[in-house]
């Protein structure tokens, strides 16, 4: 089974205190409409680069997208997976998770840190580890899946809407599957 653990982008959706609201305006053309969307590339379930943070990291375009193995809210080896979690991090977590080898961290969250803190970004950003926020594991069980994470290839950007997908095992991912409508 697929799950898509994606957030709805909307008119009216919450975001970072200061940041770009989300708006979007649709005018038509004919028989044909065209879409205008304005937000932060940090609106909805979204991926940070590296450049979020450091001005020398990465950005949203250098990161290929992921289909890994993936730990959601559950306990096990994280070398080569990515890790999600239904919290925010401590910089002590994070600074774990990355020795032992974990390759991409996100949370449920509109942070991947506690409160005010930004220990955890500098912690996973600067190990040139990207990081997903916001995203929707309410309805995910604790386990492994294969994470499928595609961000959006802005260039130079710091970060991306991304769209994440949560597979049960190999044979779910092919042949590609048509969600019902």
């Amino acid at each position: 089974m697929l799950t898509d653990v994606t957030k709805p982008v909307e008119t009216g959706m919450a975001v970072w205190p200061g940041d770009t609201p989300f708006e979007r305006v649709t005018r038509s053309f004919g028989e044909f409409s065209s879409s205008t969307v304005t937000m932060s590339l940090h609106t909805g379930t979204h991926m940070d680069a590296p450049s979020h943070r450091f001005s020398d990291g990465k950005t949203i375009d250098e990161i290929f997208p992921f289909i890994i193995p993936s730990l959601v809210k559950t306990q096990g080896n994280p070398a080569g997976k990515a890790v999600l979690f239904d919290r925010p991090l401590t910089a002590d977590q994070a600074e774990a998770l990355i020795a032992d080898g974990a390759v991409l961290i996100g949370t449920s969250c509109v942070s991947i840190d506690h409160g005010d803190s930004t220990e955890a970004h500098v912690v996973i950003l600067g190990a040139g580890i990207p990081v997903i926020e916001n995203l929707n594991l309410d309805a995910v069980a604790p386990g492994e899946y294969i994470l499928m994470a595609f961000p959006l290839r802005f260039t130079g950007a710091d970060g991306s809407p991304v769209r994440v997908l949560l597979a049960d095992c190999p044979e779910d991912i092919l042949p590609v599957t048509v969600f019902p409508r």
